[in-house]
């Protein structure tokens, strides 16, 4: 048994050396975790898109329906009146 036989690493290298093997995944796994935000925007621009048109179609709807059906009524009730 010698005393050099045994060459524990410094606790300075080790934590360097940790350090160094953190970046390097961290560097590994940045494009995944861009590529994961990318597509989460996406799919939010487009839910949002989707909602706007819903509105939009719901408006114009509104807008059209509402001027024919107060014509009917108004077309419809003096016929009603008539027939009393």
């Amino acid at each position: 048994m010698s005393v050099n036989g045994d060459q524990s690493p410094k606790p300075e290298e080790d934590a360097e050396a940790m350090a160094r093997a953190l970046e390097l995944e961290l560097i590994s796994r940045r494009p995944v975790w861009q590529k994961a935000k990318e597509r989460r925007q996406t799919w939010r621009a487009l839910s949002i898109l989707f909602l706007l048109l819903i509105l939009l179609g719901a408006l114009v709807a509104y807008f059209y329906l509402v001027p024919e059906l107060s014509r009917e009524e108004k077309s419809s009730s003096p016929a009603t009146q008539a027939d009393r």
